[in-house]
């Protein structure tokens, strides 16, 4: 007989486990092929998102003037030269465009640069963003190019830096499930090499004694080993890419990521097989007995525990030191394989664990059914004599369930750390910003279909030793009404309680509800300084003693600078603002009637002096229109409240003047014409800000009086009055934990948080928490609205006001339509929109997602495979067996029912040990990789592992609905064995 019908004839008789370990390798690699290119696929939606708004394109323009007409063409190329230098090899369109410049007759040029997103590559991202960050002082360096200077705009390098970012977190963290489903592929194939090796055990030693060598045998090994592995790959291969063709991404690049994944594969099976092949056939030639009683095997399996468990332990601890594979280096980042290979042997190390207890666990369920009635004991002791083959669909089963209970983990943690993040990074579950100017009254967005509530916040960003921080205004009794934390309500009522009680305007004067207009009744004098009188008189500190025009006209007769200059103080105002603020603390402006300086005491000239105020001391009443005060989201009418009152002095360059001023009443007119008397007498009053030009309360009797002075050259600021106690207490203040570290303060300390509009705001912790809603860095702080706007007016002069409004959708509503609304309701102003949805960005948790979820639908597909394997050896090995079993009296049902309960029984262990294994190696792993994966969010939340079951339902369902179907034709076919009484060679 020639050798390749020896061959042939070899393989024919094995031709059953030979189709199952080609039906493997063509498993894996349609698996790993798909996986490969799906993960592919998904960077590039990575790639996609990370360039553009709303299929918008991120830009980068260069604007110059436009060269001589003789050299624009030189100046045009040697941008574009620049620009190639800078970009390429980037795929991008450069556009030119002229610019007319209406205060010039020189027009500007401008450039704008534009990826082609369509063909751009994840290696391209690092070109685009460093060629962005370089374009400015490259073009500024070019004398062809920049004509009088240059600007360059655009966000094309900080899109392609955070995709970029988003790609490399990608792509290092899909080597994990990559790898767990190498391991599936290798364990099921070397598995299935074994078992195959094991039923060709006699006809190797058969074929050693007649003469065979170990070199002949393994050649024979390989022959059929190529055949069957070309086959497999051949078929994986064709699946694979009818799968990618079936999802559009069989194209371009993910063509040529295919073959390779196919070729590993086959090559990695084919090292396999022939090195069990090989092995055994040395082992034969050499005479070595095999282990009948199974004591080296056991040794070698708590050896190969101890071997797999420190090398899980080692690589866990990798991975855990940074949370994922990928690894901060001074140049941004590198994959560290190690790291990403601990969950692949964190499975292994529990496979081979439940493979070295289940000779103890069998032979204890023997122990426990030998006295029962029924065949039970029968189906344990049959266990426990075949541990080589049961092992096989324990280790297949293992991996298994682990790779569903990660692929599960990792979309759920992944799911709900973004939407916490997104919840955190928008402070609520809509976020409006006015560029310019306020979005408009909260009732507003309060009022539009889907809202719960709203409330006008105020952000303040600021930098502590090189560290950004931000500080956020929101009314207390609003926090909990309208603010997200990383999981809804998590941490918002304790930030709610914690900034409660009352506010700094509790002892203020309070104007009625519909106040319109306000007459402020004041006494005063203004004057200039009679320095040689003050001087004897010893008045100084009291504002000194006024001098009379007729002195003033004789002592600027003989310099025509100063005389100019006091009339131009003559023809000057005095300017009042009453400080007001609303329910949520939020304050404006409302300008008084200026008062008229009137030194001459004459009010001739031309000019009519409606309220003068000049030496003399006279009374009169000052008119001011107030705005309507925002309603309350419940639509009740909104009250002011009074807060602090400015007066600036007129300017004297050459001249120290003094004004005397008391209030002496306040009246509010409502827009139902009814009149109030507001008592700002009675209240007590102070100054905002120690000021030594300042004399507070100079007029007994009165609740508000001052002198304050102008000295000579000095331009003046508003000297501020406001109500004792109003902003003078340190605001209450909820810290992030890392600001709170970073100011090395706990709760109950007191603190200064620096304010990004100037100043320092005192704060008195009142909670730490791990993150602070609508927080734009890590280190952050949440304080009172009216606090922080009270204790503005005592460090600025200018208040800003609440460019913010926070709206919270109602349970069940649609956040995007809610945000659309939100869009239309601020009308002309111009404003950003941020959801809690987190939809714009980058995902960079996309592609691992696809490949968690093919590792586990393969590894799945590769434990039925591989527990068919063992089924179909077992049933075709075990035949005489049957016989026997029915010459004593045991019925075929009664054996198919045994033969099944031996697979079930190993493979649901074999599933609870992978679930367990699955659910352990989640919760030291999964947070890190999710967090690595969440990238465009400035405050990660801390994460908390999740299980998302739709993830693990497909798996996890074929994997338990395989193994039962198998567990049935086991049984099946033993039963049709026992009922075959027919005489065969097989069956003696």
């Amino acid at each position: 007989m020639s050798r390749a019908r020896l061959l042939a004839r070899r393989s024919g008789a094995r031709r059953g486990l030979l189709v199952l370990v080609a039906l493997l390798v063509a498993t894996v690699a349609a698996a790993l092929g798909t996986a490969v290119g799906a993960v592919r696929a998904a960077e590039a939606d990575v790639v996609h998102d990370g360039l553009t708004r709303g299929d918008v394109p991120a830009e980068v323009q260069v604007t110059t003037r436009l060269a001589p007409q003789a050299d624009a063409a030189a100046q045009d190329a040697a941008l574009r030269s620049d620009v190639d230098a800078l970009f390429a090899p980037a795929p991008y369109d450069l556009v030119r465009e002229e610019v007319p410049d209406d205060d010039s007759d020189d027009p500007f040029v401008r450039w704008t640069l534009t990826p082609d997103v369509a063909a751009i590559g994840t290696a391209d991202l690092a070109v685009l963003a460093a060629g962005s960050d370089a374009l400015l002082e490259t073009v500024l360096a070019d004398d062809a190019v920049a004509v009088r200077g240059a600007t360059v705009t655009g966000d094309l390098g900080e899109r392609a830096a955070d995709a970029a970012a988003a790609a490399a977190a990608a792509s290092a963290v899909a080597l994990v499930p990559m790898l767990v489903l190498a391991l599936a592929g290798a364990v099921a194939v070397a598995q299935v090499a074994r078992l195959l090796a094991a039923t060709r055990a006699g006809e190797v030693h058969l074929l050693v004694s007649r003469g065979a060598s170990a070199g002949q045998l393994t050649a024979a090994a390989a022959s059929e080993a190529v055949l069957v592995v070309v086959v497999g790959a051949a078929l994986g291969a064709g699946a694979a890419a009818a799968v990618l063709a079936a999802q559009g991404t069989l194209a371009g690049s993910f063509a040529g990521t295919l073959a390779p994944s196919v070729v590993a594969t086959a090559a990695g099976a084919l090292l396999l097989l022939v090195a069990v092949g090989g092995l055994q056939a040395r082992a034969a030639a050499a005479l070595r007995d095999t282990d009948r009683s199974g004591r080296a095997r056991r040794a070698a399996t708590w050896g190969t525990v101890v071997l797999v468990a420190v090398a899980a332990g080692v690589t866990t601890w990798l991975l855990r030191r940074y949370g994922s594979p990928l690894v901060p280096t001074p140049d941004g980042g590198q994959t560290d394989p190690a790291a990403a290979a601990a969950p692949a042997l964190v499975l292994a190390a529990a496979a081979v664990v439940a493979v070295a207890l289940l000779g103890p666990l069998s032979r204890a369920w023997a122990a426990l059914t030998a006295r029962r009635p029924g065949t039970r004991v029968l189906a344990a002791r049959q266990v426990a004599r075949r541990l080589a083959v049961t092992a096989v669909p324990v280790v297949l089963v293992v991996v298994a369930a682990g790779s569903a209970v990660l692929a599960s983990a990792y979309t759920g943690t992944g799911q709900h750390l973004r939407a916490a993040a997104a919840g955190v990074a928008a402070g609520s579950d809509v976020r409006v910003v006015a560029t310019e100017g306020a979005p408009g009254p909260a009732a507003m967005y309060a009022a539009l279909p889907g809202a719960a509530d709203a409330a006008p916040v105020r952000v303040s960003e600021a930098v502590v030793d090189g560290i950004p921080l931000t500080t956020t205004g929101v009314p207390p009794d609003r926090v909990a009404a309208v603010a997200r934390g990383p999981h809804g309500q998590q941490g918002v009522d304790e930030i709610a309680a914690a900034l409660d009680g009352p506010g700094p305007y509790a002892d203020n004067p309070r104007l009625p509800a519909g106040t319109t207009g306000l007459v402020l009744r004041a006494t005063g004098q203004y004057y200039v300084v009679d320095e040689a009188a003050t001087a004897e008189a010893a008045t100084g500190a009291a504002g000194g003693e006024p001098a009379t025009w007729a002195s003033l006209e004789e002592a600027t007769a003989s310099a025509p600078s100063e005389r100019g200059q006091l009339l131009v103080l003559e023809d000057s105002t005095i300017t009042l603002r009453l400080w007001l603020a609303d329910a949520d603390g939020q304050v404006v402006g409302v300008d008084v009637e200026e008062l008229d300086v009137d030194l001459d005491g004459d009010p001739g000239g031309g000019r009519v002096d409606t309220r003068p105020i000049g030496p003399d001391e006279s009374t009169v009443e000052l008119r001011a229109d107030v705005p309507a005060a925002p309603p309350g989201t419940d639509g009740a009418p909104g009250a002011w409240t009074v807060v602090a009152l400015d007066t600036r002095l007129p300017s004297s360059p050459s001249a120290l003047t003094t004004l005397r001023l008391s209030v002496d009443g306040l009246d509010a007119t409502t827009e139902e014409g009814a009149t109030a008397e507001i008592d700002v007498a009675g209240a007590d009053w102070a100054p905002a800000r120690d000021d030594p030009n300042v004399a507070f309360g100079a007029r007994p009797g009165t609740g508000l009086s001052f002198a304050a002075q102008a000295d000579h050259e000095a331009m003046p600021s508003p000297f501020r009055a406001m109500v004792a106690g109003s902003g003078r207490q340190p605001a209450r203040a909820v810290l992030s934990q890392d600001l709170a570290r970073l100011l090395d303060v706990t709760t109950g300390g007191t603190t200064e948080v620096p304010l990004g509009e100037g100043g320092r705001l005192p704060v008195q912790v009142v909670d730490v928490v791990d993150v602070v809603p609508g927080s734009l860095h890590q280190g952050a702080a949440m304080v009172r609205l009216d606090e922080l706007q009270a204790a503005s007016l005592h460090l600025a002069t200018v208040v800003p006001g609440a460019a913010e409004t926070w709206v919270r959708a109602a349970p069940g509503g649609d956040v995007d339509r809610l945000a659309a609304a939100a869009q239309d309701a601020a009308g002309t102003v111009p404003v950003q929109i941020t959801t809690s949805t987190g939809s714009e960005g980058a995902d960079a948790a996309g592609p691992v997602r696809q490949a968690f979820g093919v590792a586990a639908l393969a590894a799945a597909a590769l434990a039925l495979v591989g527990v068919g394997a063992v089924s179909v050896a077992g049933v075709r090995e075990r035949r005489g067996e049957v016989a026997v079993l029915r010459a004593v009296g045991l019925p075929p049902r009664a054996q198919g029912a045994s033969r099944a309960t031996e697979l079930a029984v190993v493979t649901a262990a074999a599933l609870v040990a992978g679930l367990l294994a699955g659910w352990a190696l989640a919760a030291a792993t999964v947070p890190g990789l999710a967090a690595a994966t969440l990238t465009g969010f400035a405050v990660v939340p801390t994460p908390d592992t999740a299980y998302s079951p739709a993830a693990a339902l497909v798996p996890g369902g074929v994997l338990v609905a395989g193994l039962a179907a198998v567990a049935l034709v086991v049984g099946a076919a033993v039963a049709a064995q026992a009922r075959d009484g027919g005489y065969r060679e097989e069956v003696r």
